[in-house]
């Protein structure tokens, strides 16, 4: 009969089965310092307004939607030209309208512009960066009468494309 003389840290048992409850603590204080570096951007701070005036945002999207407004969107990658073209915006037409760009996750992409009307009756802004992915968009007024809601991609090709409302 033999036995093994070699010391218990020269084995590979001993050192397997420390390495399984280790690799659980390692891996606990990752996700612990991931969880406390991070920011929450996804929660608003000020959600509990902004649940308060979601009926004004639907009364303004709906009365977008009553008279007919509608809004064509073109982007010229190579200048970053951004162009609006709208319909039934009435008799008194604005000189400016507001586009918000919100992204889904990340909120330092999110871009407030300013458009502004030109001779050929298109809203016009320049964009020195151009987005990239699925976006969030409101077209209002600066006075935000009326609300256009949608989502656009710009991944695909930005050309004339109509601002659906979100339904």
């Amino acid at each position: 009969m033999r036995t093994d003389t070699k010391p218990w840290y020269k084995q590979f048992w001993p050192w397997f089965l420390i390495a399984i409850p280790m690799s659980s603590v390692v891996m606990g204080v990752i996700m612990i310092t991931l969880a406390l570096d991070g920011e929450d951007s996804l929660v608003r701070e000020d959600w509990y307004k902004d649940g308060m005036a979601i009926n004004k945002r639907l009364d303004k999207q709906q009365l977008a939607l009553g008279r007919g407004i509608k809004a064509f969107l073109t982007l010229d990658k190579d200048s970053g030209a951004l162009f609006i073209r709208t319909r039934n915006l009435g008799e008194n037409l604005d000189t400016e309208l507001v586009l918000r760009l919100i992204h889904p996750t990340i909120k330092d992409q999110d871009k407030t512009l300013q458009l502004f009307l030109t001779p050929d009756k298109r809203f016009y802004t320049k964009l020195n960066r151009i987005p990239q992915g699925r976006y969030y968009v409101q077209l209002t007024t600066p006075d935000e009468t009326w609300e256009i809601d949608s989502s656009l991609n710009f991944a695909n090709p930005v050309k004339n494309v109509e601002l659906v409302p979100n339904g």
